[in-house]
Parts: structure tokens; sequence; C-alpha cells
């Protein structure tokens, strides 16, 4: 109680100190030009401490009042308070987590007085929409948007987004993924999906932890190990119908859909068929076939933290779920049954093309994919900043990170994006929902593929309602 009572107190003080001082200016009882006491008299005055009357003066500087003169001492600058500029900045609420974005929000203001940020925390449903309509309507500056939502502006993005300059200093094949004749989207923190496994589990039943080497049947093997005797235990989970899970099978086993001249969907069956029984075997042999049904929101990764499951596929970004638990984990590359690959996912800017405040929606850009703002990212977050450099440092860390941690650098060969299976992310969606019927049981593989070639062939749409109920 009496430390909160000091802590009241004490900003009180340091309240009563930048009002005054403040009031002292805007009146003309401090002119401009006119230099300010010393630190030393301003903290025997206000019964502060230098570093406190310090931290009030900064607050001052940032209203453009004062302007401190290294070795001299902190002289009015003006009488009049800044009028600061509104820079409207929608994101994604998860960032907060991922990629401390509201402190970086802070440290950006604090290096431009003259902008305010204000945040808007977008709805992840029809999240593409939502920018288009936000942008055309003039309702945000700048936002942050994955590649999945990027790729689903079918007209392109070069009417709604400003375009960047290349920038060699965060990875080329991020920026690849996001250009479109320009670069249209800045990177700023991504992840590929990797395994990740509790160590304490593995160790009490002997097991030699995930290597490269490991295909899906060890991994398999190694589930069924985890999952005996443990009661409540499972030895493998993730997300049946996510959309960043499931398509791996399929990268994993080169299937590719393309178009013929008429715009009909061409794909090798018997690859698609032979990635979905490898999923299917898996939900088999780990019991999770009763998800197939529902849509169903278990978090994966909570389960992991409470160590109700041994193994999960992870991305960066979750694996900050893992910050307040106290569990003994690291990560491995997924195992392979054809060839080893795996999702990568990126998240970036775009800035609007219509807004007036381009220039310091660049600016906001550009801190945020500045050394100092990644470096905040790698230091206090376990996701992947997109500057090369900023990733593969380490030392500094506040937060644990697994002693695999630098993985993703031995895997980049292996990365794929979403569009590698030649598919939109709309298209992605109408596949889970036929695979969610054919693991179910409810179609067999050959209605699976017909009603699936309907789904993704213009013409063929009448096959939608073969084979419900």
């Amino acid at each position: 109680m009496g430390e909160k009572k000091s802590r009241e107190q004490f900003k009180q003080l340091l309240d009563h100190f930048v009002t005054s001082i403040r009031e002292q200016i805007l009146n003309g009882e401090l002119e401009v030009g006119e230099y300010l006491p010393s630190e030393l008299i301003l903290a025997e005055r206000f019964s502060l401490s230098k570093n406190s009357v310090r931290k009030g003066l900064d607050e001052l500087v940032n209203e453009g009042l004062i302007m401190k003169k290294s070795r001299v001492g902190n002289i009015v600058a003006s009488s009049q308070l800044i009028e600061k500029v509104v820079l409207r900045v929608g994101y994604y609420p998860s960032l907060e987590k991922e990629a401390s974005f509201l402190t970086l929000v802070e440290k950006f203001e604090k290096k431009h007085a003259h902008i305010k940020v204000q945040p808007i925390a977008l709805p992840y449903d029809h999240y593409h929409q939502t920018v288009r309509d936000f942008f055309k309507n003039d309702l945000v500056d700048v936002v942050t948007i994955n590649y999945n939502d990027f790729r689903e502006f079918k007209s392109g993005p070069k009417e709604l987004f400003e375009p960047f300059d290349w920038n060699d200093d965060v990875y080329p094949f991020l920026q690849e993924g996001f250009r479109q004749d320009h670069l249209y989207v800045m990177p700023f923190i991504f992840s590929p999906i990797v395994l990740c496994y509790n160590q304490q589990h593995f160790r009490e039943r002997g097991l030699s932890f995930p290597d490269s080497s490991w295909t899906w049947d060890d991994l398999l093997r190694a589930a069924n190990q985890l999952t005996a005797g443990s009661g409540h235990q499972h030895g493998f989970y993730f997300h049946p119908l996510s959309v960043n899970r499931w398509p791996i099978f399929l990268l994993q086993n080169q299937v590719y859909f393309s178009r013929d001249a008429d715009g009909e969907v061409q794909f090798d069956e018997k690859k698609l068929i032979e990635s979905i029984h490898v999923c299917r075997n898996i939900f088999e042999e780990q019991g999770m076939m009763q998800n197939f049904l529902s849509d169903s929101d278990t978090d994966a990764e909570q389960l992991f933290a409470e160590q109700n499951v041994s193994m999960i596929l992870a991305s960066y970004f979750s694996l900050n779920e893992m910050k307040e638990h106290l569990i003994q984990y690291d990560i491995a590359p997924l195992p392979y049954f054809s060839d080893a690959r795996t999702l990568l996912l990126a998240i970036g800017f775009a800035v609007n093309k219509t807004s007036l405040k381009r220039d310091i929606a660049k600016q906001f850009v550009e801190y945020m994919t500045s050394e100092e703002a990644q470096d905040t990212i790698r230091r206090e977050t376990l996701s992947l900043p997109s500057m090369k450099k900023v990733a593969e440092m380490s030392g500094g860390e506040r937060v644990f990170h697994p002693s695999r941690y630098s993985l993703f650098r031995e895997i980049i060969p292996t990365y794929r994006w979403y569009t590698d299976l030649g598919v939109r992310f709309h298209e992605l969606r109408e596949m889970k929902n036929e695979l969610r019927l054919y693991w179910s049981g409810l179609t067999n593989e050959e209605l699976f593929c017909k009603r699936l070639r309907a789904k993704l062939s213009p013409s063929q749409k009448e096959w939608t309602q073969i084979g419900r109920g």
C-alpha cells in the first residue's frame, strides 16, 4: 500500500512540475529564448530527483515548448504547443503480443513530437475487404496486412496501395512476395511453420528429439509413445482445418492447381489424395477426427503451454503464447513425406495511396522497419524481424528463446507461399470445406475430387450441390 501511495505521490509531483513550467511558458512568464533554471535547481524546487526532472523536460520537448542544448541547458523554443498531425494506423490486434506493436508506436511518437498515432484494431474476418473500404473512404492512412490478405486484392493493389522503394536491408524473398510490378507492402515480421515440442516429455519417455531427418511416420511413432500411458496427454496436435496448417501436406507432395484455356482447374488427383491421406492418418492416430465437423477454436498453443500436448505445428508468432509459461520446449524442422517444405507467413505495412498523409505514413513504416524497432521485436518477442541483419543477431533477449531459435535460417530453401499451390486464398477456404466433408467420411475420393473441381472451375458449379446430405 505504501509503495502504491509513493508512486501516486511521485506522479503528482511530476505532473505539478510539468504543468507549472508549461503554464509559465504559455503565459509569457518564461519567454522564448530564455533559459530554464538548472536541472538541480528545478529538482530542489519541485522535490524531484534529477532523473525525474529530465523526464518532465522530455515531455515539454515533445510538446515543442523547450529545446535541449548540450552542455548549455534547456531553452524556451516556443510559446505555443505543437499542433499534432494524427496518423491513423489499422493493425491486427495480435501484433500487440507478436511485435510489441503499441510499444513501437510510443517510441515512434517520442521521436516525432508533431505526430500523434491513432492505432485502430481491425477485425480479422474479411480483413482485405475492410482495408479496401477504409482506404477508399479515407478512414486509415496505413495498415498492417499479411500475405494471405494482400493476395485477396483481385484487381491488384496498385489502385489502393502506395508503392515502396526496394529495401536492401529486408530479406529479398519477403519483398518478392509483396511485389506485383512494384513493391506494395513493406515486410515487417515473418515466420515459417515449424514443429514445436516439449523437451521434458521426450526425456521422460527416453525419446530422441526431432530433427531434420524426421518423416511424418517418425512423428507418429513418437506421438504414440508420448501418448501411451500419459492419461490426458496427447502426443501431437494441430488445428485440423487451419489454412495455415493442412496446405503444408499438399506443398510437400508438389500438388499444383493449374487452369486450362477455358479456366477449368487441372490437378494430379493421385498426389492430392496421397497428401490428404497423410493428414487423415495423423488425425486418426491422434484421435482428432471429432474436430472435423465443428468450427472449434481450441487453442493448440494453449494446450501445449499447459503441457497437455507434446508436439504442435507452430509459427514463430504463436511461440509468443509461451512467454508467460514455465515450459521446456524447442523447435525443429517440419517432418516430411515427399519434399521438405514448409509454409511461409509474413506481415507488412501498406500505405493508402489517396491519403494526404502519405509521406508521414511512409515515415512511420520506415521507423517500424528500422534497426531500432526491429531489434525491439527481436529482444521482446519471439517473432522474426524482416530486417535480415537484426533477425540473425543474438544476445540481449528479454524473453526466453529456444535453443534452435535460429533454425529459420537453415530452412529458408524450404519456404513456400500458399500461392505455390496455384490457388487464391478464398479457394483455400473452399478446399477446406470440402476437406471437412471428406475427412469426416461424408464424401469419398471420387466425389471429393469432383466437388473440388466444381468449386474451383467456373463452368462446373452444378457439382457443388452433389453429395450433400
